[in-house]
């Protein structure tokens, strides 16, 4: 297709306002043009990589971290007049600074980012060079003020002549303080000042009085009553300040010529960098643009597949705050697609939607639809939308598009076999093609253009209002109609699009709207074929049954979110509920353990003074408020469960035994028993069937939040190596520190209540931090004696036994 048909249909399309659009988000003029004249992809990967960047670039807007600004001037033109040996301004070079800063920030930034970008990286990837400019931004910086202006300090040269410059200024403005504050001037002085006329100092005088002062007049006001004089006696010292100037101004350029050079000499690497710059401002402002009105990146393919879901037109989108969303499918197996309905219903908008989603995507746009939507990839585009007629060349409407037509086909030979099956790769769009003739011939001829443009294999949406082309859609293979929706009782297009139906025009119902004369409508309507009526009242059907089954499928999605919502609700409540239980476990857990040492602190007091008064009757009362504040504590943190019938109980089973508030295995069965042994952890009891309880496994508290049964010891009636049958056993082998510490402490507890004068700690080898760590914790336990490493038969240094008080 010809570059002059692509262009025409790029207007035809108003793909200028949609670029216009784009170049107001960019920051740098360079940025902007190139937005203006946005180059479009012709090879899938190309395509892909734009929308690539695109959608990084929006993830780095939305992301926490501000973007840098790219708002940089243009320095390629003092970049190129530099290595030519030209001599470059202050403000250039302040400008080249201002590129090299920008530079090496937006390389830190990706360099900052660089985990979250693919494409980017590559295309901020030549910025790794800013590194060796930083040498000509020091020195740029150095000698160039932020406003453009030379610093004092550019060189110690400049530095001497700037202050014998100032010294000489500074004289020459004391004189003339003298000179205005002089009688001999007085008479003759116009006014009180002194001014500057060609950088020489001179004082204003009186016309006619000028001969009485001898020197040099430089200006006349514009009345003439007053002359600027150079009096002869500030002349050597005006003199001076020139020379100081000339001096100065032969050092300043000689500063510039030597920063030129330097810029010169990377005005290449620069140059990369105004290009890196200048593109990532251009992707900047497409994801600008996709955040401002909504888009998303959609799927591109080669296959033909357009699949656009909640489309709406970009241009619309600026103008109105509220547009209808619409659906458009044309999937492989529709070549051409037939839209119907009546004028202003939005025929000519779903076109032009089409349209400009195929350029968009080309040149790396986003497009205002939802995000699992399809665009195919056209590297051909022809549209003939709008009056054609050209007065100038006696075209009239009819041989106008008659002559862009015959074009189209004069450029598109007719495809092989093999042509015929790949994919299209050419878009046609035509709005109400072959009309402003006899309406018969004019389809006729509509007809066996579709049907040819079908056969060159391009992909053509077409809108009309001819019955024989909706006839056609309906019964070709490869064809598909398509309606925009008109609300017969508000007498309005609702603007809605339906797939797979045709549209009647509804002009009567238009021209009512419109206002002309019923009893005239009434009149036309009479005049219709009773066919055609027929027709129209079908179609009208069609949609409102078309309509209603949307309507339904939008309530069906929008309860089905509704549900999916209250569902994510409930689980966001729910995992609340169970933190908000699991705060609470962990503040009864402590409110325990405080309880617990104020026991333990009670208890110890009740020993102590059991050593001092012998009464048994004391200890025995603290032994039982301990167990009632143990069974109170034991019931309050374990989890509710169903206790297992006696009679099911089999050998394996979990038992709690009651009265002691230990857990342990069944291993035998109690049915006709009085008495059962049960293993409480490494050792074993003889326990009455009456006080067992089968608990379910499932209710086993969990470790990190033990009960107190759990953390109490338990008797050992194995006999160790020194015959005690009373010592008690707790083993704490594979435990973490502050667990084992709990559960070593609660058996301390107990063993002292039980009036035992062992406990035998079983902690292993390991590492021996758990050794150290409990004979530590025993060192200072006011319910131990001493304590001494197990013998070879009690488990060697792998045991703790602590003699008890």
């Amino acid at each position: 297709m010809s570059q002059t048909l692509f262009d025409q249909a790029m207007q035809a399309l108003e793909w200028p306002r949609v670029l216009e659009f784009l170049s107001l988000h960019a920051q740098s003029a360079i940025g902007g043009a190139r937005c203006r004249s946005l180059s479009l992809a012709s090879e899938l990967a190309d395509v892909c990589q734009r929308q690539q960047e695109t959608s990084e670039m929006v993830a780095w807007l939305e992301g926490s971290d501000p973007v840098p600004a790219l708002g940089f001037p243009d320095i390629r033109e003092s970049l190129s007049r530099a290595s030519k040996g030209g001599v470059l301004e202050a403000g250039e070079l302040r400008d080249c600074a201002i590129v090299l800063t920008m530079m090496a920030e937006l390389e830190y930034y990706a360099e900052s980012h660089r985990d979250e970008t693919q494409r980017l990286a590559q295309v901020l990837a030549p910025l790794h060079t800013t590194k060796a400019l930083q040498g000509v931004l020091r020195a740029i910086e150095g000698t160039i003020q932020a406003d453009g202006a030379m610093k004092e300090t550019a060189s110690p040269e400049l530095r001497r002549l700037t202050h014998h410059a100032q010294g000489l200024k500074q004289e020459m403005r004391d004189h003339l303080e003298r000179i205005l504050h002089s009688r001999r001037y007085e008479e003759v002085l116009q006014e009180s000042y002194f001014a500057q006329r060609e950088g020489r100092y001179v004082i204003p005088v009186k016309a006619d009085m000028r001969g009485r002062i001898p020197g040099i007049v430089h200006d006349v006001s514009a009345s003439g009553a007053t002359v600027f004089l150079e009096p002869r006696e500030l002349v050597e010292l005006n003199n001076s300040i020139k020379v100081a100037d000339l001096e100065i101004e032969r050092e300043v350029q000689r500063i510039l010529r030597e920063l030129s050079a330097v810029v010169a000499a990377k005005a290449d690497v620069i140059n990369q960098g105004v290009e890196v710059l200048a593109q990532c401002d251009v992707i900047k402002a497409r994801a600008e643009m996709s955040r401002r009105l909504k888009c998303h990146p959609v799927i591109v393919n080669e296959s033909g597949r357009v699949i656009l879901k909640q489309a709406r037109h970009p241009l619309l989108l600026l103008a109105k705050d509220e547009v209808v969303a619409n659906d458009i499918d044309l999937d492989e197996t529709i070549r051409v697609l037939v839209i119907s309905g009546p004028n202003t219903g939005g025929k000519t908008v779903t076109l032009k939607i089409v349209g400009l989603f195929a350029l968009m995507v080309r040149a790396g746009l986003h497009l205002p639809c939802a995000p699992e939507s399809e665009m195919a990839l056209f590297t051909d585009l022809y549209a003939d939308i709008g009056d054609a007629q050209d007065l100038s060349r006696d075209l009239s409407s009819f041989s106008a598009h008659m002559t862009q037509m015959i074009r189209l086909l004069s450029e598109r030979a007719a495809p092989s076999e093999t042509d015929a099956l790949a994919p299209p790769r050419s878009l046609v769009l035509l709005d109400e093609p072959v009309t402003s003739t006899d309406p018969q011939e004019g389809a006729a001829l509509a007809e066996a253009v579709l049907c040819r443009l079908a056969e060159l294999n391009m992909k053509v949406v077409v809108t009309t209002h001819y019955g024989a082309l909706k006839e056609l859609a309906q019964t070709t293979a490869g064809f598909g109609n398509a309606s925009v929706e008109f609300d017969v009782e508000q007498l309005a297009p609702t603007y809605r699009l339906f797939m797979g139906i045709p549209g009647g025009s509804s002009a009567l119902e238009i021209a009512v709207r419109l206002g002309m004369d019923e009893c005239l409508v009434n009149e036309a309507r009479r005049r219709l074929h009773r066919q055609n009526q027929r027709l129209d009242e079908l179609m009208a059907d069609l949609q409102r049954k078309q309509r209603q089954l949307a309507d339904d499928r939008e309530q069906t999605q929008r309860a089905r979110q509704e549900a999916e919502q209250a569902a994510r609700e409930a689980l966001a409540l729910r995992a609340q509920l169970e933190a908000a239980e699991q705060e609470a476990r962990r503040g009864l857990k402590k409110k325990l353990g405080e309880q617990f040492q104020r026991a333990r602190a009670e208890v110890q007091a009740t020993v102590d003074s059991l050593k001092r008064e012998q009464k048994l009757i004391k200890a025995k009362e603290t032994k039982e408020r301990l167990r009632e504040l143990e069974t109170k504590t034991t019931q309050e943190l374990a989890p509710p469960s169903e206790p297992i019938p006696m009679e099911q109980l089999a050998v394996g089973d979990t038992v709690e035994i009651s009265g002691l508030g230990m857990t342990g295995t069944l291993l035998e069965l109690p049915q006709g028993k009085k008495r059962v042994r049960v293993k409480v952890g490494e050792g074993e009891i003889l326990a009455t069937v009456a006080n067992l309880l089968g608990i379910a496994s499932a209710s086993h508290v969990e470790p990190s939040q033990p009960t107190i049964a759990a953390l109490s010891p338990h008797r050992s009636t194995t006999i160790t190596g020194l015959g005690l049958e009373e010592q008690t056993v707790v083993d704490v082998r594979g435990q973490a520190v502050d667990e084992a510490l709990d559960q070593v402490v609660a058996a301390l507890d107990r063993a002292t209540l039980d009036g035992a004068p062992f406990l035998r700690v079983i902690h292993g080898h390991g590492t021996g931090r758990l050794k150290s760590a409990l004979r530590e914790h025993f060192k200072s336990s006011p319910y131990v004696v001493e304590f001494r490493p197990g013998d070879r038969a009690e488990g060697g240094d792998g045991v703790t036994v602590a003699k008890l008080r």
